[in-house]
Order: structure tokens, then C-alpha cells, then sequence
């Protein structure tokens, strides 16, 4: 069974699987990574769902998200496809 961080990144670049479990197996950095991607994108969908939306709060965590997604992508080696928000 993989584990939630690992799946949520698989989930947002389906493309590119294999070279993330690849790598999700041999870097500590990348689990690092995936596993504040998955805390970010698990707390993102918990403020959208809230009574008490705080715009400025959720912009900043899909910044966040962003970011991350990036930083996945330059570590997957696909910099170039950069993610919009």
C-alpha cells in the first residue's frame, strides 16, 4: 500500500509515476517534499470547505501549493511545465 503523500503526487502528475515512486524510493529530500505537498493540499481542502473562509489565508496556501508543485516538478526533472494557480 503506498503511503498518502506518495499518492497525492502521483495524483497531480499521473505522467509521471514511475519516476516518482522512483524517486520517492531514493530520496529522503523528495519524500520530504511530497509529504509537505500532501499537508498543504490536505489543508487547502480543509479551508475551502470551512464556514470561515479567510481569503487572504487561502490565497496563501495555494501559493504554497504552487510552489510545491514546482519544486516537485524541478526535482521530477520538468521544470519547464511550470504550474499555474
Amino acid at each position: 500500500m503506498m503511503k498518502a503523500e506518495l499518492l497525492c503526487t502521483i495524483e497531480k502528475f499521473p505522467a509521471l509515476k514511475e519516476k516518482i515512486i522512483s524517486l520517492f524510493n531514493e530520496s529522503n529530500e523528495f519524500q520530504v517534499l511530497c509529504h509537505d505537498y500532501f499537508l498543504c493540499v490536505k489543508a487547502l481542502g480543509h479551508w475551502e470547505m470551512s464556514f470561515e473562509k479567510d481569503e487572504k489565508f487561502l490565497h496563501e496556501y495555494k501559493d504554497l501549493k504552487v510552489t510545491l508543485e514546482n519544486e516537485l516538478l524541478r526535482f521530477l526533472g520538468h521544470l519547464g511545465q511550470k504550474i499555474k494557480s
